[in-house]
Formats: structure tokens, C-alpha cells, sequence
């Protein structure tokens, strides 16, 4: 009987043994490969684009995971990318990652924030010199011409993607220079009742799209998503269009 409980118990101990190797092994090789990744990626980056970046493999064991062929979740994060020396946050969820590097991502989607300064560096609407950034809504500068009169005025707007650009529909504007006695309201709802388009997909990989754009006071969150995504350098710079 003592000898039956000290092989059982030689087993037991064996396979916590065991178990624990298993898991440094995989906790082990996923850092290793997180860094291998990071390291890839970081070095397929567009020569425009610097910064470092961050990596997790999330969806449970490792060897699992590696043996299948694929990781179900990789978190890529940077709070230093700067893209034309614009500064940017990011953040990317990868699905279904291949462990073969050159396979594209089939799914994947990303959250970029940019401050106010970082937008008028990328973005600009005709004949305003500077886009604010508010809660829910953006603000933008202009004139027209009336009677002979220059006019400016400050106007308001949802943003909103649509197709490869971003749609701003204004809601409002008012007068910031001009003549009380003039009767300037229907000329001025004729000027900003129409949409302004801006191309944005000219800034992005081409298989990646804007889904939703959420400004505050001061920065903009802009989410994205794209499907069959190749993280290497010459797919990086084959950017959209807007035509």
C-alpha cells in the first residue's frame, strides 16, 4: 500500500513537474515571438513612418496556437508613431494571424488618435486655415463674397466616412466679420449647406477603411478595419485613392 501511494505520488509529482515546464516553455517562446514580430513589423515600417511598437499574443497556450498554423489575437500598441513627423497613438487587433509572416491577416481593426495639431497637419478644407476639433462636432473657418464684400464666417459639422474620405455635412454657421444691416442669412446657408469630402484614404494601406470618427475637444479617435492586410513594407506603401 505505502508503495502504491509513493508511485502515485512520484506521478503526481512528475506531472506538476511537467506541467510547469510546459508553461515557462510557452510563456517563453510567446515573449520570444512577440519580440520577433515587434521587430518585423518595426522594420516593414514605411520610411515615413517612425516610432516603436508594443506586441501581444492573446487566445490562450502558445504551442497550441503555434501549432495550429495561426494566432488567433495579436495586440499591436505605439503611443510614439509619428507618421510624416505627425504624431499619432495606435492601436491594432489582428485576427487569425499566420505564423507564415508573408500570409496576409484576414481580419483587423485599429484605433488611431490624433490631436488637433496632428489633424491640420494631414487634413484641410478650401479656403479655411485651421480645423477645431469639439465634442461631437468640428469646427472650420471661411468667407464669401456678397455685393462686393468679403464675409467670414465660422461654421460647425458632423464627420463621418464615406467610402475613402471623410464627409463633414455642417450643421450651422455664423457670422464672424461683416455688416449688421446687410441681410447676409440665406447667402450664408446657400455656402455651407453642402458637404465637404476629404480624401483620406491616400494616408492609409489600401485594404484598410474608416469606420467611425468620434472628435473631441482637442483630438479625434478614428477607427479602422481591414481584411487580408500584408504588415510588409511594400504592401504598407501602396496607399488608397479617392477617385
Amino acid at each position: 500500500m505505502k508503495r502504491r501511494n509513493r508511485v502515485i505520488a512520484i506521478v503526481v509529482a512528475a506531472a506538476v513537474l511537467f506541467g510547469g515546464i510546459v508553461v515557462v516553455a510557452d510563456f517563453g517562446l510567446k515573449a520570444f515571438a512577440e519580440g520577433q514580430i515587434r521587430s518585423a513589423i518595426v522594420k516593414n515600417l514605411p520610411s515615413n513612418v517612425t516610432g516603436d511598437v508594443s506586441v501581444q499574443i492573446g487566445g490562450g497556450s502558445f504551442l497550441a496556437q503555434y501549432a495550429s498554423g495561426s494566432f488567433s489575437e495579436v495586440t499591436l500598441n505605439s503611443d510614439n508613431l509619428t507618421v510624416n513627423g505627425v504624431p499619432l497613438k495606435a492601436h491594432v487587433v489582428a485576427h487569425d494571424v499566420s505564423t507564415d509572416q508573408t500570409k496576409p491577416i484576414p481580419r483587423a481593426s485599429a484605433t488611431l488618435t490624433l490631436d488637433q495639431t496632428a489633424v491640420n497637419s494631414f487634413l484641410s478644407i478650401p479656403g479655411s486655415n485651421e480645423i477645431v476639433l469639439a465634442d461631437g462636432t468640428v469646427r472650420y473657418q471661411g468667407s464669401f463674397q456678397l455685393f462686393g464684400l468679403t464675409l467670414g464666417y465660422d461654421a460647425t459639422a458632423t464627420a463621418a466616412p464615406v467610402g475613402g474620405t471623410v464627409q463633414l455635412t455642417p450643421t450651422g454657421a455664423t457670422l464672424s466679420a461683416g455688416s449688421a444691416s446687410l441681410d447676409v442669412g440665406g447667402a450664408l446657408k446657400t455656402i455651407v449647406s453642402k458637404p465637404i469630402s476629404i480624401c483620406v484614404a491616400q494616408y492609409l494601406p489600401k485594404s484598410m477603411q474608416v469606420t467611425s470618427i468620434t472628435p473631441s475637444a482637442g483630438f479625434v479617435v478614428v477607427d479602422l478595419s481591414a481584411t487580408d492586410l500584408v504588415l510588409t513594407e511594400d504592401a504598407l506603401k501602396q496607399t488608397g485613392s479617392c477617385d
